[in-house]
């Protein structure tokens, strides 16, 4: 299995240097939209998280807007986690997201391979 040799943190996300000799850049956006915690994935509609018994609360009618979409995006800090995964606190406070190699290279090979200086994965 190919591993990281280095993470870097960027202004627009990270930068991933393989073991196998590619390196990409991926985009904080990608990264906070593929965020695989519980709460992120029922967000976006995964059934994966049911909801547990008991959560009928009602909506509010006023929506509290808690963070703003550049702090939601601005990667305060980077972490490993063990010898497989990514830990990531975002401008917003999250962190509960584990993003594991093997998720970080399937993103990687989601983006167009030269999309350079436009945010995508760029090979380097």
């Amino acid at each position: 299995m190919t591993k990281p040799i280095e993470i870097k943190r960027l202004p627009t996300g990270i930068h991933i240097k393989w073991s196998d000799g590619t390196a990409f850049d991926i985009p904080s956006r990608l990264l906070r939209e593929s965020c695989p915690c519980a709460s992120c994935r029922e967000k976006h509609g995964s059934l994966s998280h049911e909801k547990p018994l008991g959560s009928n609360k009602k909506k509010a009618a006023l929506k509290i807007v808690e963070s703003s979409s550049d702090e939601e995006l601005r990667i305060d800090r980077i972490w490993p986690i063990g010898n497989y995964a990514l830990g990531i606190l975002w401008g917003d406070g999250h962190q509960t997201g584990i993003y594991t190699y093997n998720l970080l290279r399937e993103l990687e090979t989601a983006l167009p391979a030269n999309a350079a200086g436009s945010g995508s994965a760029t090979p380097r």
